[in-house]
């Protein structure tokens, strides 16, 4: 039989990169305080060395002579009195033009703070979630007339990594409270919209640097399943550079993101060339009706996505096993059984060491003894294909 080739088989690839769905993701509030409770000057020590947010020459540049609130043992002083221009428009002393901000309210104030910094959160958490969309439409694909969508990407897990340096500049500057028969504080979160570019393009440009490393060692590169973890490497990277980018054209002015020099697309390409063209697997059954089981294993991995051949010399992994359907005594009784028992090695060829196995037994039953073997031959497909297809599929993308 030639080698069968089927398009789906990088969308399995992808799917081990990241898991989870495409819904709209919250931060919770624990996770939003304990990163952004971080002061953003110790951020930007560890990052650069300079010295950290705010400078007191860009704060008084900026506001006209309003002081800005000092953080005293770890708190914002409370303000009180005259309802300051934040609480409902915005700020003269942190303009959108240099600052993210965000207001909460609430008669707690740690509630109120929180809700400041989750206004802020909010924002990336829409932007990325519409970048991860882009990357979903290039999972998609067509198969057999019908549209598939192989992989959805898990945007809690993107912004838990993407967002946390951004996350960490985000600091409380004021609180007022609102005196009266039922006080309420204000809060208002601020992001400095510079340091946090500078910050983020500094990310970008270092996965930038990693995904080309990655992309060039594929070229020289002779094992297969090297070649194919360097590509799932690129791939994630890629992904979160494209969530880092999406908050940068969030903070940056210009509102203008960095152009990758290797795109996600010719990152796919190269790694669908690879599995659908050179990654072969090959099966060998020996036992009772031995072809008849190997056919349906080959037919039942090749609906699952993955290239193989009868041609056990190219093969890069080698499924190879035994079945035993006998008769099964059970009496007097009209319906004939048979029991069967199944052991199933996967091996990569390159190296000779045993991957995985699958020992499977059950027992089939029918008015006659040949439909009793048809039944067990059909649960033993099934319960092969999917479990040495998913074996494979861990080997290859674990190395």
């Amino acid at each position: 039989m030639r080698r069968i080739k089927q398009n789906t088989f990088v969308f399995l690839v992808l799917s081990l990169l990241v898991t989870g769905c495409a819904s709209e993701k919250k931060i919770p509030a624990d996770d939003i305080r304990g990163r952004a409770d971080r002061a953003f000057g110790e951020l930007k020590s560890e990052e650069t060395g300079e010295k950290a947010f705010p400078r007191e020459d860009e704060r008084d540049a900026i506001q006209p002579s309003v002081q800005s609130a000092r953080e005293q043992g770890g708190a914002v002083r409370v303000q009180k009195g005259k309802r300051p221009d934040w609480v409902d428009g915005e700020s003269i002393q942190y303009p959108s033009s240099h600052y993210l901000t965000g207001v909460g309210y609430d008669p707690d104030r740690r509630s109120a703070e929180d809700k400041a910094r989750a206004e802020i959160a909010k924002i990336f958490l829409s932007r990325i979630d519409a970048r991860t969309r882009s990357y979903q439409e290039y999972l998609q694909t067509t198969s057999k007339g019908r549209s598939q969508t192989e992989q959805a990407i898990s945007i809690e897990e993107i912004t838990k990594v993407s967002t946390q340096k951004v996350l960490s500049g985000v600091r409380i500057s004021q609180v007022y409270q609102e005196t009266g028969q039922e006080p309420i504080f204000y809060a208002l979160a601020v992001l400095d919209r510079d340091q946090s570019a500078e910050i983020l393009r500094d990310k970008i440009h270092g996965l930038d640097r990693e995904i080309e490393r990655l992309f060039s060692k594929t070229a020289a590169e002779k094992d297969m399943l090297a070649t194919v973890k360097y590509l799932r490497q690129a791939i994630q990277s890629h992904i979160l550079r494209g969530a880092y980018d999406a908050e940068l054209r969030i903070v940056s002015q210009s509102g203008r993101g960095i152009s990758p020099p290797i795109h996600f697309a010719e990152i796919k390409s190269k790694l669908e060339s690879i599995l659908l063209r050179d990654f072969l697997i090959g099966v060998s059954v020996t036992g009772t009706r031995a072809g008849e089981i190997q056919d349906a294993l080959l037919q039942g991995l090749n609906q699952q996505g993955f290239s193989v051949s009868e041609d056990l010399t190219r093969a890069q992994v080698l499924v190879r096993g035994t079945v035993e359907i006998k008769p099964l005594d059970r009496g007097a009784s009209e319906w004939k059984y048979v029991q069967w028992r199944t052991h199933f090695d996967m091996v990569d060829k390159e190296g000779g060491a045993v991957f995985g196995s699958v020992n499977e037994t059950g027992r089939e039953g029918h008015l006659n003894l040949s439909q009793a073997e048809n039944r067990a031959v059909r649960k033993i497909r099934k319960a092969l294909t999917t479990e040495i297809a998913e074996q494979v599929k861990r080997y290859i993308f674990s190395q």
